[in-house]
């Protein structure tokens, strides 16, 4: 073979490639999204972690008006004090109130994370 004849493969397939994507560009873009699509029958059942449970455990271990752990506990736990804990807080309440307020599942009505509940998981990954 010559490389005269391995160049026109060359520049067909290449031509034809190109023409079959500017055939998928001109195609309308589908509103579905492809690969996974959430629940699905015959898949696994979402694992409760009971996640209200250990809501209230975190509330009346570290911020109830009579908590469990004193101050030098929280401070071990979340390594500030909680008046900066409760400054953050509210910094992030007024400043991202859509991400860390506390929001209910329309389907099923159960509430999601509480705000403290976020905090406690954001501060845990800054400190690994």
């Amino acid at each position: 073979m010559s490389s005269s004849s391995d160049e026109e493969r060359y520049w067909r397939r290449r031509r034809e490639r190109l023409a079959g994507e500017k055939q998928e560009e001109q195609k309308p873009k589908s509103r579905r999204r492809r690969g996974w699509a959430g629940s699905k029958p015959g898949k696994a059942r979402n694992i409760d972690r009971e996640r209200v449970r250990f809501h209230y455990q975190l509330m009346k271990d570290y911020f109830d008006p009579n908590p469990t752990y004193n101050a030098r506990m929280f401070r071990r736990r979340f390594r500030m004090r909680r008046e900066l804990f409760d400054r953050i807080k509210e910094e992030l309440l007024k400043n991202h109130n859509e991400h860390f307020k506390t929001k209910v599942n329309p389907v099923d009505g159960l509430t999601g994370f509480h705000v403290e509940q976020k905090m406690t998981a954001a501060l845990k990954v800054l400190h690994c």
